[in-house]
């Protein structure tokens, strides 16, 4: 039997989809990838095999809700945001477990401890992003261990096998799936890879992956749009709210003087950028930008925090600038120190659905000058916690980071009133505790508590 369906495979696709006459299907080459053959041949076992596996129906009456990712160490959005999601459920003792499949070195302290490991077969390192492993679950024994916990539904926050894993598991356990739009693939290979032929396939792949969602949460109004233009569902869409530990990211009075301790940053302007280093986030761009700067003010630094593929590179480039200083990565807990010796957060990329290093920054009372493309427009409220600048437009960054100089310089008051309103900004408008009411639906038990923190 599992011969006969395999020879039928350029007919269905796996999980049983078959696209809509005149829609374009998923590059074959996508699954041809050794990572997703195996879980492809393993999801075509014999029925017979599965109702051995899984007998009965869920008898979960309460909401339990596993939570996907391929990725949960890495220095990104994501990650961070899901280990915070992950530390609260767990305090407040919900029913959300994150789901991965890590290795015992990679399981640390900010780890939280409802974490359910898969057993992986395979395991790989993505082309062009070489710190990020992927691990293929080991497909009956994973879904054998998730069938024990009997979610009512599944959220997926990456694409990748865990997330195809997940995917695959919830049609069989007939689970409703709930995938994050929470990194844009498509625009991050664009900007990375030198090959036209590739973003499309990317684009092709990834969109096929949401289109077989029951849901789709996405971070901002402006990639709702975005998606949709791009030939998305919409009416899959909705707003995945983010949060802040507005008690952790919080301005430190150490800023300046962490700051100058560890990086010798004494005196002058001190612009900030945290986040991946890789051209995707357009720091080439920035750093054109701010070599325009220092040709009119010389008391400018630019502090580029954190680690990825392009860092040696852009360290190469910028050794003449004394000014310039790159810290590679950082532990979180010297971030809002960061932030708060700091000045003005700078963030020029084009790609981020969301921006949580914006969000961080304003907890911390910092305002900052993001691009007008993507999400991160969206957590700034231009002339009252930051600027919005064109995106990739020289003329435009410079004039707006010389409108926060003089500020700064001419009239601190403003400046000061700028910095609380954008702590104030983070504080009331992005709340874990009604993030976690809305996802769990409890809203009587978890009400928002935003004075403990103000």
């Amino acid at each position: 039997m599992l011969r006969d369906k395999l020879s039928n495979d350029n007919e269905m696709t796996p999980g049983g989809y078959q696209p809509e006459p005149g829609r374009t299907e998923t590059p074959s080459a996508f699954f041809s990838m050794p990572s997703f053959s195996a879980l492809k041949l393993l999801f075509l076992q014999d029925s017979q095999v599965m109702r051995t596996i899984l007998p009965g129906e869920s008898e979960a009456k309460e909401k339990r809700i596993l939570w996907f990712t391929d990725t949960l160490n890495d220095l990104n959005g994501p990650s961070v945001t899901l280990k915070k999601l992950g530390w609260l459920a767990h305090k407040k003792g919900l029913n959300l477990k994150l789901v991965s499949s890590l290795l015992p070195g990679e399981i640390t302290p900010e780890i939280p401890p409802n974490i359910i490991n898969l057993p992986h077969i395979l395991s790989f390192k993505l082309p062009y992003y070489d710190k990020y492993t992927m691990k293929v679950p080991a497909f009956l024994k994973s879904l054998k261990i998730i069938r024990e916990y009997r979610p009512t539904e599944i959220y997926i926050s990456t694409p990748g096998p865990i997330g195809l894993f997940a995917m695959w598991a919830a049609n069989i356990l007939k689970v409703r799936k709930i995938a994050i739009y929470h990194t844009d693939f498509y625009l991050q290979s664009k900007a990375i890879v030198n090959n036209g032929f590739i973003p499309p396939i990317i684009e092709r792949a990834i969109r096929w992956f949401y289109d077989s969602m029951d849901d789709v949460r996405v971070p901002t109004y402006e990639y709702m749009d975005i998606l949709e233009g791009r030939g998305y569902d919409r009416t899959k869409m909705h707003i995945f709210r983010r949060g802040i530990d507005a008690k952790f990211f919080s301005m430190r009075e150490r800023g300046k003087t962490m700051l100058m301790e560890k990086f010798n940053i004494r005196d002058g302007i001190t612009m900030v950028f945290t986040g991946r280093i890789s051209k995707d986030k357009n720091l080439d761009f920035l750093l054109d930008v701010y070599r325009e700067l220092l040709g009119r003010h010389d008391n400018v630094n630019l502090l580029v925090v954190g680690d990825g593929p392009d860092l040696p590179e852009m360290k190469q480039r910028m050794k003449e600038y004394p000014r310039v200083v790159f810290t590679g990565k950082l532990s979180q807990a010297m971030l809002p120190e960061v932030y708060s010796g700091s000045d003005i957060f700078v963030f020029p990329s084009i790609t981020d659905t969301f921006g949580m290093s914006v969000l961080e920054s304003q907890a911390c009372g910092l305002p900052g000058v993001v691009s007008d493309s993507g999400g991160p427009k969206e957590i700034i409220i231009p002339g009252s916690t930051g600027l919005v600048a064109r995106s990739s437009d020289h003329a435009d960054w410079v004039e707006k980071l010389e409108y926060m100089i003089r500020l700064i310089t001419s009239d601190y008051e403003a400046y000061l009133d700028m910095k609380e309103k954008s702590r104030n900004n983070a504080v009331e408008n992005y709340d874990w505790d009604s993030v976690l009411n809305e996802l769990m639906g409890t809203e009587e038990a978890f009400k928002a508590k935003k004075s403990h923190i103000a």
